[in-house]
Formats: structure tokens, sequence, C-alpha cells
């Protein structure tokens, strides 16, 4: 026979049941530049060059006074050698002062650290302790008085005496004791030979003692 008529709309059915999970589609394309984020902690970088000196800050208070040091060492010259022979090689001029230091013009023994001046004929102590000295000097025998004085800090020690028109050899020695910076040397009043008649010794007997 001839097909019959639609029926009418059924109801609706059950949710069926959530289906197996499908294959992994293909790769989609790139997306688009994100904005860019903030900086983050970097290396650290090289130390810069450096800068300008700062103003000078003001002076700082005075400190506490330090205390007192300890006694420094006192020098030995227990083994110190002194000694020096000078001699004239020229006539002196004539002096009319008894101050007149006598010059030499050259020195025939002159060990290191002894403190002697040809120049003015003056030895100055380096070393404490007791000396001998020994002058001698030759006198004209046309000329006037000739007096000659060791002197010892501007002292007179021991002095000789020359009679006008005699000629002849004036000499003395002396055993001093000295300390550092004494001086000795030897005055004339008169005019002395040359040709190494007349000449000036010292040397260190022993030094002072250190207790």
């Amino acid at each position: 026979g001839q097909p019959g008529s639609k029926g009418d709309k059924g109801e609706p059915g059950h949710k069926g049941e959530i289906g197996q999970i499908g294959p992994v589609g293909d790769r989609g394309a790139p997306g688009n530049t994100g904005s860019k984020g903030d900086d983050g902690i970097g290396l650290p970088g090289k130390i810069g060059p450096r800068g300008i000196p700062g103003i000078v800050g003001r002076i700082g208070e005075t400190g506490v006074k330090g205390q007192k040091g300890e006694p420094g060492e006192t020098p030995d010259d227990s083994n110190q050698r002194v000694a020096f022979t000078a001699v004239r090689t020229s006539h002196s001029d004539e002096s009319t002062s008894h101050d007149t230091r006598l010059p030499f013009q050259q020195t025939e023994t002159l060990l290191p650290g002894t403190s002697f001046d040809p120049e003015t004929g003056t030895f100055t102590c380096s070393v404490p302790g007791t000396y001998v000295f020994t002058f001698s000097a030759l006198k004209y025998g046309n000329s006037g008085t000739l007096e000659i004085h060791l002197v010892k800090n501007n002292d007179k020690v021991i002095s000789t005496h020359g009679e006008v028109n005699q000629r002849g050899q004036l000499s003395g020695s002396s055993v001093l004791s000295l300390q550092r910076g004494d001086t000795v040397y030897v005055t004339m009043y008169g005019k002395v030979h040359s040709g190494k008649y007349t000449s000036f010794s010292g040397f260190l007997l022993f030094p002072e003692s250190i207790n």
C-alpha cells in the first residue's frame, strides 16, 4: 500500500557517554609576539672607572698621648778606633793672636770614623774616652817669639814658648778625657816652619766604659 503520514517528533533522548580522546591534531601557526616583560636580575657588570677624589675632610680631634717608649740602645764604642796625624808642608803666616788656630795641609794618618778638619786643625770627639795628643813645631832662628798651645774647648791645656831669634823645636803632649762633641786643636802666636817639622797627632787610648 501507500506510505503513511510522518509521525510526531519524539522526545529527546538521554545524554550519551563521553567519547574517547581523539588523535593529536597538526601544529598550529605561530602566534603573535607578546609584549616585553620586566627586566630580570642579570650578571654583575665590570667595575667602573675611579671617581674624582672627594673634598678633604675636617681634621680629627687630637688623640690620647701614648705611653713612654722603652729606652733605646746605647751605641757600642768599645771596638771603635780613632787616630790621626797631620803635618804642615809650607811656612805658616805670622800670627799676632794667641787664639789663631794652626792649620795643616796633609794628613799622614786618618782612621775611618776620625773627625779631623785639616783646614782648622781641629779634632772633634765622636767616641767618648781617654785620648793622647802630641804636637811639635819648628821655630825660625831669625824670628820673634813663638808660642804654641794645646787647646780643649777653648781652654789652654799645655803651652810652649820659643825665645826671640832662637831656632828650636817646641813640642808637648797630654792625656785628655773627652766627651762626644769636645774639640781639641793647636793655636800659635808667631810663625812656624814647614817641611813636616810641624805636626799634630791624637789617638783614642781607650773608650769610656759603659756600665
